[in-house]
């Protein structure tokens, strides 16, 4: 079994999708691969079980909270 998640954030510009993914992308190997696609980012990812789905998930998206914040922060 393999449990699979897309996670699609569209932002306000290309600048802050761009900040977001570099800000994110060493945290994602090799549980997932995130791109940026105009404004969005969006991240794949799959895993073996769901507890592992959810852990890879909720530590993505701590780690998008605080680039977001960060982003934010510099405006």
């Amino acid at each position: 079994m393999s449990v699979d998640c897309l996670i699609e954030l569209d932002y306000e510009d290309e600048r802050t999708a761009e900040a977001i993914l570099a800000a994110i992308s060493p945290d994602n190997a090799p549980y997932a691969e995130a791109e940026r696609v105009g404004t969005k980012v969006i991240v794949r990812s799959r895993s073996k079980t769901c507890p592992q789905m959810l852990h890879t998930t909720e530590d993505l998206l701590a780690c998008i909270k605080v680039a977001e914040e960060a982003v934010q922060a510099t405006r």
